[in-house]
C-alpha cells in the first residue's frame, strides 16, 4: 500500500516585503512660552531666554541683544577710544599744559578704527546720537552706562569695595553726588594702565560730562566754536554764558539757533553736530564709573586726556592657532616665517557672515591666544587683580556680561535644545547702539548650529518669503506663515539713507512708524504661528480683549511689583471658559513701563477676531523693568504709583535704585549688599502668571 506524501506548493511572489512603520520622532518639549522685548528688553530676553532656555520656546530680541564680543569691541574702541598716545601727549603737555584742553592740538594724533558696514565711527569725545525713540545723546549714555554698570558690574576698572563704583572712590560718593562734584574731583592716586600710566605719575580723577545744548548758526550751518576764545580753553565757559557768546559768534552769520526737537533743520543739525564733548563750556553732569587721567593736574577731565580702561588683560586676537596671519602655515599652525600682507592661510578670520566661528579679529580672548599675565592694569610687578595667576582675567562686569551672552549660550546648547528653541531677531541698520549689527552676530550662531538653509537671513522685512503684496509691501497679516523659517534675522534701513530718512528715524533704534509696526506685527504674526498642531479656538465674535495693569507681592524683591497683561479677544467666552493659551512675555525698552506696550495687544485682538485671517489668541504680559522706589526706611516698592494712585516720584523721600532700567537682570548695585535679584523675580512672575491665569503648561507634544 502506497503512502500518499504531501506535497509543498512553493509560491515565489514578487510583492513588495510588508511595510515596516516609519520610525517614532522624538517628542518635543513644549513651554508654551515666548520671550521678546525690544531695546533694554532686547537686551534682556536674549539674556534671560538663552541662559535659560528650558523656561522658553522660544526667544526674540527685537533691537537685537548685548552681544559680548561686539560690545567689547565698542567699549574699547569706540566709547573709550580715540586717544592719542602717552608720548603724544606728553609733549603737548610740555608745550602747554592748558593745550591738553585744545581739540585743535589733538587732530594730528587722534585716531579711530576701522569700522564694520553700517557701525558708527566714533570716540570718546564723539559719540553717535539720535532722535529716533527718544532723546539719546551723551547724557543719555551717561544714565545707561550707570544702570548698566549697576546690573553687571563695571566694565573698565574693578573695585574688591564695589561692583559699580571705580577703584578708591567710595560708592557712597558716586551713589549720590555731592554738589560741588564736578569742581572738586575724587582723586586716585597710584592706579597704573599700561597705555597711559605705567608708573603710577598721574592722578586719576572723577569728573563731569553730559550733552550742552548744540549751537549753530543758520547761513553757515557750523556749530558754534566755544574754543575759538583762547579764556574759554584755560577756563570752559559757565552755562548761564552759552547763549550770549552764541548769538555773538553767529552775529554775522544768520544768528543763533538751537540743534534737537523741532523743525527738521533742528534735528538733523543734532544728528550731525551733537554728541560733541564740547571742553570749552562747563560739563553738569557727573559720571560715577569711570575715571580719567589728569596729565596737566588741574581737577578737571581735559578734552586730550584719556579714560581709564582696565577691563581685561591685553592680548593678542590671533585666532585660537596662537598665530597671526602673516605666521600662519595654511595646516592650523604657525611657522618661524613671515609672510607680509598673508590673507587669512588657516582660516580663521572672524566675518559674520563667511566664518562666524573663526577667532582671530573676533575681539574676545579665545583659549590659545597670547596675553600678557600683568594682572587687569597690564603693569608688571604692581600685583594687581590676576596677575601672575596664569588664566585671563577681565573685570567682574565683563565675566557678567559673558555669562549672560546670547551667542555664548545659543552655542551651548545640545541638538535637542537647537531643535526645540526658535530664535528671532531684528534690528536698525543704523541702530544708535549698534545693536541691529549685535542681532545678527547672536544669530550667526543659529544660523552655523542648524545650517544656513535651514534659517532665515533678511535684508528686510519684503524679503521673508511670501510677506509681500503684489504692490511690494510688507503684508504679515496672512496664512503665509508656514513658509517661513522658525528661525531668522531682519536687518532693516537702507544703505543709503536721505538726510529726510535720517530725520524720520529710518533704519535707526526704533525705525520709522512703519518700520516700528512691521517689527510688532511681524512678533504677532510669528508667535501666533510657532505652534501649528495647537488647536485654536473658536473665533470670537468681536475683538473683546481685557488689557489691565496688575502688581504681585515679590519674595525676590521683598516688594509689591507691576506688571501689565492683556487677555485675548474669546478669553472670557462661555465656549472658551476651560480653554488655556500659550503666554508670550514682552519687555519693554529704557525709560519705559508696561503701559507703553499694552495698546500694541489691541492690534493682535483686531486680527484674532478677523475670521480671515484668525490670528492665534495669545496672553500677553508685560513686566516692568524699571528699578524698584526705596526710601531711607528702607521699603521698597517697585511700581510706578503706590495702593492709592499716587506717584513715587512725587513722594517725598522715595528715590530709584537706578537712573532708569534694570536690564532684566540681578542688580549687582553700588555696595555687595545693594543687589535686588529683578531677574529671580521675572521667573517668580511666569510662576504667578500661571496661578492666576489660565495658561498651557509645559507638555511633550508630536509636533509643534
Amino acid at each position: 500500500m502506497r503512502r500518499l506524501v504531501p506535497l509543498s506548493l512553493v509560491v515565489v511572489c514578487a510583492c513588495a516585503p510588508p511595510t515596516q512603520p516609519p520610525p517614532q520622532q522624538p517628542k518635543v518639549r513644549t513651554t508654551w512660552r515666548v520671550i521678546t522685548g525690544v531695546s533694554m528688553g532686547g537686551i534682556g530676553s536674549a539674556a534671560l531666554g538663552l541662559a535659560n532656555p528650558e523656561r522658553f520656546d522660544a526667544v526674540a530680541p527685537l533691537g537685537g541683544p548685548l552681544d559680548y564680543a561686539f560690545f567689547s569691541r565698542s567699549m574699547d574702541q569706540f566709547f573709550t577710544g580715540g586717544f592719542c598716545t602717552k608720548a603724544e601727549i606728553e609733549a603737548i603737555l610740555r608745550q602747554d599744559p592748558v593745550r591738553l584742553n585744545d581739540p585743535r592740538a589733538f587732530t594730528a594724533c587722534s585716531k579711530r578704527p576701522a569700522t564694520l558696514p553700517f557701525e558708527h565711527s566714533q570716540d570718546f569725545n564723539h559719540w553717535h546720537v539720535t532722535l529716533n525713540g527718544g532723546t539719546f545723546d551723551r547724557e543719555s549714555y551717561g544714565r545707561m552706562m550707570t544702570d548698566l554698570a549697576l546690573a553687571y558690574g563695571n566694565f573698565f576698572t574693578e573695585n574688591p569695595a564695589s561692583p559699580a563704583a571705580p577703584p578708591g572712590v567710595d560708592p557712597a560718593k558716586v551713589r549720590r553726588f555731592a554738589a560741588d562734584f564736578c569742581s572738586n574731583p575724587i582723586r586716585v592716586r597710584g592706579l597704573r594702565n599700561a597705555e597711559y600710566n605705567p608708573d603710577g605719575a598721574y592722578d586719576a580723577i572723577t569728573f563731569c560730562d553730559g550733552e550742552p545744548t548744540t549751537w549753530y548758526c543758520r547761513a553757515t550751518g557750523e556749530r558754534v566754536d566755544y574754543c575759538s576764545a583762547p579764556a574759554n580753553i584755560a577756563s570752559p565757559l559757565p552755562v548761564a554764558q552759552e547763549e550770549s557768546f552764541a548769538d555773538r559768534f553767529c552775529a554775522s552769520k544768520g544768528g543763533a539757533a538751537k540743534a534737537g526737537k523741532g523743525d527738521s533743520e533742528a534735528k538733523l543739525k543734532f544728528l550731525d553736530l551733537g554728541g560733541y564733548r564740547d571742553p570749552c563750556r562747563q560739563p553738569t553732569k557727573p559720571q560715577g564709573i569711570v575715571l580719567a587721567y589728569d596729565f596737566n593736574g588741574n581737577g578737571r577731565r581735559d578734552f586730550g586726556e584719556p579714560i581709564v580702561n582696565n577691563g581685561h588683560e591685553r592680548f593678542d586676537d590671533v585666532g585660537a592657532d596662537g598665530c597671526p596671519n602673516e605666521r600662519e602655515d595654511g595646516k592650523g599652525g604657525c611657522t618661524t616665517t613671515v609672510t607680509p600682507g598673508a590673507v587669512d592661510p588657516n582660516r580663521d578670520d572672524y566675518d559674520v557672515e563667511k566664518n562666524a566661528a573663526g577667532t582671530e579679529q573676533n575681539w574676545v580672548h579665545d583659549e590659545g591666544e597670547p596675553f600678557r599675565d600683568l594682572g587687569l592694569d597690564g603693569v608688571a610687578g604692581t600685583q594687581d587683580i590676576g596677575e601672575g595667576n596664569g588664566v585671563f582675567d577681565e573685570t567682574s562686569g565683563r565675566q557678567r556680561l559673558k555669562q549672560y551672552d546670547g551667542r555664548t549660550n545659543y552655542r551651548k546648547l545640545d541638538a535637542e535644545g537647537r531643535r526645540r528653541l526658535h530664535v528671532v531677531a531684528d534690528g536698525g541698520a543704523r541702530d544708535i547702539f549698534n545693536l541691529g549689527l549685535m542681532a545678527q552676530h547672536l544669530f550667526s550662531a543659529v544660523r552655523d548650529a542648524l545650517g544656513a538653509d535651514q534659517v532665515g537671513w533678511y535684508r528686510d522685512f519684503t524679503e521673508m518669503p511670501g510677506m509681500a503684496d503684489r504692490q511690494g509691501r510688507y503684508d504679515p497679516w496672512t496664512k503665509r506663515w508656514a513658509q517661513m523659517p522658525r528661525n531668522f534675522v531682519t536687518l532693516y534701513g537702507k544703505a543709503t539713507p536721505t538726510d529726510q530718512d535720517r530725520i524720520d528715524g529710518e533704519g535707526d533704534h526704533v525705525g520709522t512708524n512703519e518700520q516700528a509696526l512691521f517689527r510688532f506685527a511681524t512678533i504677532f504674526n510669528w508667535a501666533g504661528s510657532l505652534w501649528p498642531s495647537l488647536e485654536k479656538p473658536p473665533v470670537p465674535t468681536q475683538a473683546n480683549g481685557v488689557q489691565k495693569s496688575e502688581w504681585f507681592q515679590s519674595k525676590a524683591l521683598g516688594a509689591k511689583w507691576e506688571y501689565a497683561i492683556a487677555l485675548p479677544a474669546g478669553y472670557h467666552d462661555a465656549q472658551n471658559a476651560s480653554r488655556r493659551y500659550p503666554v508670550v512675555f514682552m519687555l519693554h525698552g529704557y525709560g519705559m513701563d508696561p503701559s507703553s506696550f499694552v495698546p500694541s495687544a489691541l492690534v493682535a485682538d483686531n486680527y484674532v477676531a478677523s475670521p480671515a485671517l484668525a490670528l492665534r489668541p495669545l496672553i500677553y504680559v508685560f513686566p516692568y523693568g524699571r528699578c524698584c522706589w526705596v526710601n531711607a526706611a528702607g521699603q521698597k516698592d517697585c511700581r510706578e504709583t503706590d495702593d492709592e494712585r499716587r506717584e513715587f516720584g512725587d513722594l517725598p523721600g522715595w528715590e530709584r535704585e537706578c537712573n532708569s532700567g534694570t536690564f532684566w537682570i540681578n542688580r549687582r548695585g553700588y555696595t555687595p549688599d545693594d543687589a535686588t535679584k529683578y531677574g529671580d523675580a521675572f521667573f517668580e512672575l511666569m510662576d504667578h502668571i500661571d496661578a492666576t491665569y489660565r495658561t498651557l503648561p509645559a507638555s511633550e507634544v508630536d509636533a509643534r
